[in-house]
């Protein structure tokens, strides 16, 4: 027995409405997608800066040690010529620990100057990020307490009360 094929391949197959609404939303929402990921590119994990210079120490109007957005790569550096400790903080201003942390850091550190030298590094700064680079960690906030020759004494992720920045400084001063 043989079939008889009495569909005419050189007529067009029509799509369902059904398939048709799904392709049309998927590219839609395909483009919407695209466009998002231009507008606003993902970003490394990680940093900005203030810190080594008597004028990079200086807050801008309005702001604190921890808001200050300077060039923390070029901080660090400077950091390292003074022949202090460094205490370098990557955070991002809007996380609840980095925020918590942040004004920590902004109570203490006043504290420690002329002794200790403080290096901001804000995540979405590229300076922070080329800074990050020199440093191994993951997660923000993260804060690396660093001896005067530029060795990492300490780290620490994660937002930590005064008593226990104050104790981690006073150790990385007494080496």
């Amino acid at each position: 027995m043989t079939e008889n094929n009495t569909e005419d391949s050189s007529k067009p197959r029509r799509t369902s409405p059904a398939v048709a609404i799904v392709l049309v939303v998927a590219a839609l929402f395909g483009g919407v997608l695209l466009a998002e990921i231009k507008a606003h590119p993902p970003q490394p994990p990680v940093v900005c800066g203030v810190g080594a210079g008597s004028q990079a120490a200086t807050p801008t109007a309005g702001g604190t040690i921890t808001t200050t957005h300077n060039d923390a790569a070029a901080d660090y550096e400077a950091a390292l010529k003074t022949g202090k400790p460094v205490y370098v903080l990557f955070h991002s201003l809007t996380c609840a620990p980095c925020v918590e942390i942040s004004a920590v850091a902004d109570t203490v550190m006043p504290g420690y100057e002329g002794k200790v030298v403080f290096v901001n590094a804000i995540s979405d700064d590229p300076s922070a990020q080329q800074l990050a680079s020199q440093f191994k960690f993951q997660y923000i906030p993260t804060s690396f307490f660093v001896t005067p020759d530029g060795k990492v004494a300490d780290s620490f992720t994660g937002a930590m009360p005064d008593s226990d920045m104050k104790a981690r400084l006073d150790k990385l001063i007494a080496q």
